[in-house]
């Protein structure tokens, strides 16, 4: 065999060498960019997903659950859920919740009905419709002064039966350190007409003789 023979032969095997080096490069490179773009359409719809979910209101929480992270949060515990933001919105649930009860108590009182609402109570606002929760006692005492305010007519009983409304919406404001002025909100349907005072009577000309 020639020299030209050998060096032909050896330039064959070389460049066969070399295109098959070249293919196995290629089918790697397309291997990991098949791997890379696989990986990266598994990640991608949990990230927009989370980008672009709206942030649940208040946690995701409703009913029992609500209100015991709120009192929780009210007596210094962790903010679990990060619902301090929907603070506002909540005693305005809360509220709705109150003033419910008290309304359908005095409607019942006059009616003369006995169905208290339930607890949770659906209450609908401008977000959707959420679940509110009261401590049973309260609820209950919250329905029951509301029909026997609604079923008297007696100014002085009334008064009573209201600063009675009062103090339980207090305790109920306690629980979640909601203020005064959620007292005040809440009791807002409540007219109560104060008793006249004895003073007030009418004056009557004396008897005695000597005065006139």
């Amino acid at each position: 065999m020639s020299l030209e023979n050998i060096v032909i032969a050896v330039s064959l095997l070389l460049g066969i060498v070399l295109l098959v080096l070249i293919i196995y490069l290629i089918s790697r490179v397309n291997d990991l960019e098949a791997r890379a773009f696989s990986n990266q359409g598994t990640a991608n719809p949990a990230e927009k997903k989370t980008e672009n979910e709206p942030q649940k209101v208040f946690g995701g929480l409703s009913g029992r659950q609500l209100w015991d992270e709120w009192v929780s949060i009210a007596n210094g515990g962790d903010d679990q859920y990060g619902i301090k933001g929907d603070r506002d919105r909540f005693l305005a649930l809360l509220e709705l919740h109150v003033r419910s009860l008290i309304k359908t108590g005095m409607e019942h009182g006059a009616e003369g009905a006995n169905e208290q609402p339930s607890n949770p109570l659906k209450i609908k606002m401008l977000r959707g419709e959420f679940e509110s929760y009261l401590p049973s006692s309260q609820a209950s005492r919250l329905y029951e002064l509301g029909q026997e305010f609604g079923a008297s007519e007696d100014a002085q009983q009334q008064a009573a039966l209201g600063a009675a409304l009062t103090e339980t919406v207090d305790a109920v404001s306690m629980g979640i350190d909601a203020g005064s002025s959620f007292v005040e909100s809440a009791m807002r349907d409540v007219l109560i007409n104060p008793p006249e005072s004895e003073s007030k009577q009418e004056l009557v000309p004396s008897d005695n003789p000597d005065s006139v």
